[in-house]
C-alpha cells in the first residue's frame, strides 16, 4: 500500500513538471518567424546581436564538456561524503559499519582528488593553443 502511495506522488510530481514545461514553452515566441529567409535581411534586427557570436573550436567544445561532467561529479562526490559521514555516525560505534565508512571515505577522497587533478589538467590544455604560429 505504501509502494502504491509513492507511485502516486510521483505521478502526480511528474504530471505537475510536463505542465510546467509544456506552459513554458507556449509562452515562448514561434521560432519560424525568427528563421532568416532569403530576400528578408532588413525584418530580422533581433537577431543582429547572433553575428557577434564568438567562433567555438571542437577543441574547446570538447574542453568545456569534459570540465563540465568533472564539475559534476565533484559535486555528486560531495553528496556522497556526506552521505558517507552519516553512514559513519549512524554505525553506533559497530565495528563492521564503521570500516566500511573508513573505507567508503577513503575511496571517496581518492576519487575527489582524481576528479580534481583531471579538471586541472583539462582545463590547463584546453588553455594551450598548440596550432597557434609564436
Amino acid at each position: 500500500m505504501k509502494h502504491i502511495k509513492i507511485i502516486k506522488l510521483v505521478a502526480v510530481m511528474a504530471f505537475l513538471k510536463l505542465t510546467s514545461i509544456s506552459t513554458a514553452i507556449a509562452s515562448q515566441p514561434i521560432l519560424n518567424d525568427l528563421i532568416p529567409r532569403p530576400g528578408n535581411e532588413g525584418e530580422y534586427s533581433d537577431l543582429a546581436p547572433i553575428k557577434n557570436l564568438p567562433s567555438v573550436t571542437t577543441e574547446s567544445a570538447i574542453a568545456n564538456i569534459i570540465t563540465t561532467i568533472l564539475g559534476w561529479s565533484m559535486i555528486l562526490g560531495l553528496i556522497a561524503l556526506v552521505v558517507t559521514g552519516i553512514f559513519y555516525l549512524t554505525s553506533n560505534g559497530e565495528e563492521e559499519n564503521t570500516t566500511k565508512a573508513k573505507k567508503m571515505l577513503m575511496y571517496l577522497l581518492i576519487g575527489m582528488v582524481v576528479i580534481a587533478s583531471a579538471y586541472g589538467i583539462v582545463s590547463g590544455v584546453a588553455k594551450i593553443n598548440f596550432f597557434e604560429a609564436v
